[in-house]
Order: structure tokens, then sequence, then C-alpha cells
């Protein structure tokens, strides 16, 4: 898999774009890490743990219509999506510390391959849930998480393809983009709930099919998307320095979100979930 500081210039001596860059960049890995290893960690606690305990009913107090008795396969499947989706959480930003890498390859190499594996089993899951039983939201809904899954699967693929033939460059950019993919069922929750707390619930139905429900199907994992691509694009070495300048300024932002972010759904949600899932407590 591949690493950020490979990606990062690696002295005092890089102009001040680079330099900036690298820092800012390394300031949402950070942020991520720690945000995406909680929500991560409540995946696992809640949903694995209710369901541990014979009470996968519960996992309708989370997000509505994903436990059926009536439909097991499709409950089968979107479990297997939520435990692969927490051990993303949990591994992607270790993949990027290149320290890991350079000290023990070969567990960067068995890490990324259990990463790469997760990515598919997630992606999978997820597809094999809408293909059985379809999504609250209806047809846009289903459109556009099916999508995501079919993103997750091609950069799960090159990711793995690409360090297999050697070529590092093309390796490293489709790592990336597989995180900022991975990530996007945490930034799912956290974009709702600040949707909420700022207008309400305007846009959105109990059914998801309001017209802002319409737009989270794919708004979710699309700007993770071109935040990466302007990541990648700015670390080249033909980049101009203008890239970097602008590349900084959004990830940067993208740090403080995530930070206030993690904050609040930590104190608010996922803290109090993870209780949930060991004592029984309802949410």
């Amino acid at each position: 898999m591949a690493t950020l500081r490979s990606w990062a210039p690696g002295g005092a001596d890089k102009p001040f774009p680079a330099s900036a860059l690298r820092w800012s960049a390394l300031l949402l890995v950070a942020a991520s890490w720690v945000s995406g290893a909680i929500f991560g960690a409540y995946i696992l606690a809640f949903f694995g743990g209710t369901a541990w305990q014979g009470l996968a009913a519960r996992w309708n107090e989370s997000l509505p219509a994903l436990h059926d008795p009536a439909t097991p396969l499709a409950t089968a499947a979107i479990g297997a999506h939520f435990v692969a989706g927490g051990i993303l959480l949990l591994l992607g930003p270790v993949q990027l510390i290149g320290r890991l890498r350079r000290a023990l390859p070969a567990v960067h190499r068995w890490l990324g391959r259990v990463y790469v594996l997760c990515a598919g089993a997630a992606g999978l899951g997820g597809l094999a849930f809408i293909l059985a039983k379809g999504t609250i939201g209806g047809p846009v809904m289903s459109g556009g998480f099916a999508l995501y899954g079919l993103l997750m699967l091609v950069a799960a693929i090159a990711t793995y393809r690409h360090a297999r033939a050697g070529r590092t460059d093309r390796h490293r950019a489709w790592a990336i983009r597989l995180f900022a993919l991975t990530v996007g069922s945490w930034l799912y929750r956290m974009e709702y709930g600040f949707w909420f707390m700022a207008v309400g619930r305007v846009g959105h139905s109990s059914d998801f099919s309001g017209w802002f429900d319409a737009i989270m199907c794919v708004f979710f994992y699309l700007p993770n998307l071109a935040v990466a691509e302007l990541f990648i694009r700015a670390r080249r070495p033909a980049s101009r320095p203008a890239l970097s300048v602008a590349a900084t300024p959004v990830l940067l932002a993208a740090s403080a979100f995530v930070m206030v972010a993690t904050w609040f759904f930590t104190t608010r949600y996922w803290g109090p979930g993870m209780v949930s899932g060991f004592t029984g407590a309802r949410l």
C-alpha cells in the first residue's frame, strides 16, 4: 500500500508550497486516523456487539431498514459490509505511515492485502444488500450506493494490481483514491449530522427520498475523490507550485472539519453507541 511520506517532500530545502502541502496532508491524515479509528471502533462495537448478543434487530436504531428477518442474505451482506468497513477505517491510516513501511515492509504488504480484501468485501457486501433488498431511499439511493460499491471494487483491484506489477506511482495513486473512498461511510454520517444542526431536516424525509437525501447519495464519496485527485496531481514532479498552493487550504479546511466533527460525533453518537453495543442499553 502507499505511504504519505513517499508523497511528501523529504527535507527543509523544499520550496514552501511543497512543504505546506506536506504538513497540511500530514494533519489531515492524523485527524482522519483518530476519527476513523473511533468510528471504526463504534461500528465494530455497536453492530458487532449487538449481533453477538443476538440483537441484530437493533441495527435499525442506527440506520433504518438495515435488519430484516425476512431477508437473511441481505442482513448477512450488510453485516459483512460493516465489519469490513470497520477494519478499513482502523487499518487505512496505518498504511500511510512511511516509517512503518520502511522499517517493516513485510507488515506493510500483509496489512495491504488485508486492506484490499476488506475493501472488496465491503464493496461486494454493499452491492449484495442492494441487489437482495434495495435501499430505503429507492432507486436514486440504490444507484448512488451501488456506484460507490463499484468504485470501491475498482480502486481495490487497481491498488493491488499495480503493487504486484511494481508500478509504485500508480499503486500509490490508487491507494490514496481507495482510502478516500473508504472514509465515505464515516463522512456520510458526519455530513448528515452537520446538515441537521445547521438547517434542521430540510430536504430530508423519513424514507430518505428528499432532495438533500438525493444529493447525499453521491456527495459522501465524490468530493473525497476530488480532494484525493487534487493531492495526487499536486505531488507530481511536473505539477506547478500554484497547484500545491491551491491544494493546501483545501486540506487544511478538511482537517478542521474532521476535527470538529469527530469531537461532536464522539460525544453525541459514537461514544454512546459503543457503550450501547456492549451493555445492551438502547440508543
